[in-house]
């Protein structure tokens, strides 16, 4: 089993150091790991949410560092980048300046608000619930048209806090897939679901049976922001996309990507 998703301190709403989470995988019996901190992004207000670009280069050093310790596993670098339209100019400039295996493209932010962080969920009533879910899905579609991304990220991340839509969104869903599709994307199925108020993966089994029938790869991640975090619930994970029909997963370097068949 691999683990695609994985944070640390530097996000500011994580802990443990890295190597622990190296640790935590190999006690775990993982074979490949891929850390995917969020994308230092200046300017924006989110103090609580990323690293600063001043400590960008900890993190390069501390995955170098992994890589150099545990020799038995593979630890591969990545990034969680947001999609942001109004800064699209320095996500790209970012992104093309390291050498990531793997970028996991993810819709945290509408406007300036992170419906994502608990802190600001109040807010969902202020601008509607179906509102917060069809522009997060006209995002995403964009997002994966980009061409920014190699992974979009945990789907359907505004039921979180189990807010559910009262209108039939199936058709925003459908062209999000379809644009993940075109965009030759895998879809990261987030455990972190099954940890929050929502109790589901993202995306949910519904719209993960839809990629299969789409054609749509895949990578497993837990989110994981503590060590003890780490493929979390992933035997059940692991056969509910066995149970789908997938066979394989994602695995990438260098930000090509191969397949692993699903013991």
């Amino acid at each position: 089993m691999n683990d695609y998703h994985l944070h640390c301190y530097l996000c500011k709403h994580g802990e443990g150091e890295i190597q622990e989470y190296v640790a935590a995988a190999i006690a775990k019996g993982l074979q490949e790991i891929g850390f995917a901190e969020h994308m230092p992004v200046p300017g924006l207000r989110d103090p609580d949410g990323r690293m600063t670009i001043d400590e960008f280069p900890i993190y390069l050093r501390d995955v170098a560092e992994a890589q150099r310790r545990f020799p038995n596993i593979k630890i591969r670098l990545g990034i969680e980048a947001e999609y942001m339209p109004s800064r699209l100019d320095f996500i790209h400039s970012f992104l093309d300046q390291y050498p990531f295996d793997f970028v996991i493209g993810s819709v945290h932010f509408l406007d300036d608000w992170d419906f994502t962080n608990p802190a600001h969920a109040h807010k969902f009533p202020d601008y509607g619930v179906d509102a917060t879910f069809r522009t997060y899905y006209r995002l995403l579609t964009d997002a994966a048209a980009s061409g920014l991304y190699d992974i979009i990220g945990h789907f359907d991340i505004p039921k979180k806090f189990g807010h559910v839509p009262d209108g039939d969104l199936a058709e925003e869903i459908e062209v999000a897939l379809l644009a993940v599709k075109r965009a030759n994307l895998a879809l990261d199925v987030n455990t972190s679901g099954l940890r929050k108020p929502v109790k589901e993966i993202h995306p949910s089994p519904a719209i993960l049976r839809r990629a299969f029938a789409l054609g749509i790869p895949i990578v497993i991640g837990s989110d994981a922001h503590s060590p003890k975090e780490v493929a979390y619930q992933f035997e059940e994970t692991y056969a509910l996309v066995k149970e789908i029909g997938y066979e394989r997963t994602c695995t990438f370097a260098g930000r090509k990507r191969q397949f692993v068949r699903i013991d």
